[in-house]
């Protein structure tokens, strides 16, 4: 097998989990793009899920998680909530930036409707790996993790490429916070069974497709 039929074979992995089970209620949730602005360019805060976990298990994703009582039915409380819990840093909901909305498909174990956001890392405090349900986290260019991906050294469902595709432009945190405040599309994002790579569409959806079996 040569490097590139590897690589393939690896990224298809996780298009073979289960796609026909019982329909579950669709629980919202929430998800942190931590950004920094390092001297090579604009970073952010990524992590690999635990081989163990029901939900994309092995796959590399940002901090975040479904919404608890205790959050007030506020989606910026939740991210900001599983943004310390997962990577040990405080951000205030006041400062989270909307960039895109996401709903897992049906017939997955368990199904989101996710709103991803964006974040300064806040001064003075360092983002760390402190979940049980990541066994690695960093700061990574988002070319370089999508280069990863495309060399099959990790795993990238469509809405975490298309977050990493949306980045690409931008040199600095500000540059970014200032777009998405101005231009982020929030319009729910749903692949649904069935359809055909021309029919999917979101931010990076051709680079996606040509890249890796679809999740």
């Amino acid at each position: 097998m040569s490097g590139d039929e590897a690589a393939r074979a690896h990224r298809a992995e996780g298009a073979d989990h289960r796609r026909d089970l019982p329909d579950v209620p669709i629980r919202p949730a929430a998800t942190v793009l931590l950004l920094r602005t390092a001297s090579s360019g604009l970073e952010v805060f990524v992590q690999t899920r635990a081989s163990g976990m029901e939900f994309a298990p092995d796959v590399t994703v940002f901090p975040g998680g479904g919404i608890e009582p205790s959050d007030g039915d506020d989606l910026r409380v939740t991210a900001a909530r599983e943004t310390h819990e997962e990577c040990g840093v405080r951000v205030h909901p006041d400062d989270l930036v909307p960039l895109s909305r996401w709903v897992t498909p049906p017939g997955r174990p368990r199904r989101y409707d996710t709103m991803f956001y964006l974040a300064a890392l806040p001064a003075g405090q360092e983002a760390t790996c402190v979940t049980t349900e990541a066994v690695s986290a960093g700061w990574h260019a988002p070319q370089a993790v999508i280069d990863a991906w495309l060399a099959g050294r990790n795993k990238l469902m469509a809405p975490t490429y298309s977050q990493l595709f949306q980045l690409l432009p931008f040199d600095t945190v500000e540059d970014v916070l200032g777009w998405a405040a101005e231009a982020a599309d929030l319009t729910p994002v749903a692949i649904v069974d069935g359809m055909t790579r021309e029919e999917r569409r979101f931010p990076g959806w051709a680079e996606y497709a040509e890249g890796s079996t679809i999740y």
